[in-house]
């Protein structure tokens, strides 16, 4: 008879922890509790970190086509002709002008190069050079200033404004070859600032090496000439 009831008793015992964890199962969540779940998946939501935009970017080629672009910065100045400075602007859109500082690697100024584009916009109207004081006849065309980098140019360049990798890019074109800088010999590394509508976004340098001595053989081949 005690086993019978021993048997119902722990049978009792086992219905009631079985209806109590049912029971809070199916218990509801309170506000409070719901609001602190979505706080804690808001926190994990606002940790990962957003895609950052891309930057102005800067490559040289000893050719006018982006297709040359590579991350090469040093140039034999016996060699190269024209230093092509390509400047790429992702995510930019319609009318700017692109400044190009070339400095000497003492430190001065060598050349600046404006150039005016427009990305996905109206043609820009032609640029004027500012008037001077006391000056009265209309102000001629900046020379240094290519009024439209939409177009096609002489000497081999088919346009100004083009296309590297998907993004919109500047070509400005550095002279070398038969210039101050060969008959200087103004090698060394060269510092180069780039602003877009002058506010200053990307610096850079590039290295022209200097003119090599000749190999002893070449020199007796030369003195026998």
């Amino acid at each position: 008879m005690r086993r019978i009831r021993l048997a119902i008793l722990i049978f009792g015992l086992l219905w009631c922890s079985q209806e109590v964890s049912a029971q809070s199962s199916r218990r509801p969540v309170k506000p409070n509790e719901e609001k602190g779940r979505l706080n804690s998946d808001a926190r994990l939501v606002a940790r990962r970190p957003l895609p950052r935009p891309r930057r102005p970017e800067i490559f040289y080629c000893e050719t006018p086509d982006t297709s040359c672009r590579t991350t090469q910065d040093a140039f034999p100045i016996a060699d190269l002709r024209d230093l092509f400075v390509f400047v790429v602007w992702p995510g930019v859109s319609g009318q700017h002008v692109q400044t190009v500082e070339f400095l000497l690697p003492g430190g001065s100024i060598y050349s600046s190069r404006k150039t005016r584009f427009s990305i996905g916009g109206t043609p820009p109207v032609p640029a004027r050079a500012p008037a001077f004081n006391n000056e009265v006849s209309p102000a001629p065309a900046a020379p240094h200033l290519v009024a439209d980098a939409n177009k096609v140019h002489a000497e081999g360049i088919t346009t100004l404004l083009m296309k590297s990798r998907g993004d919109s890019s500047v070509l400005t074109v550095l002279p070398v070859g038969g210039t101050y800088i060969t008959q200087r010999n103004l090698s060394g590394t060269w510092r180069v600032r780039v602003f877009l509508d002058d506010r200053l976004v990307l610096e850079s340098e590039f290295t022209l090496l200097p003119h090599q001595p000749p190999t002893p053989a070449r020199a007796e081949v030369e003195a026998e000439r």
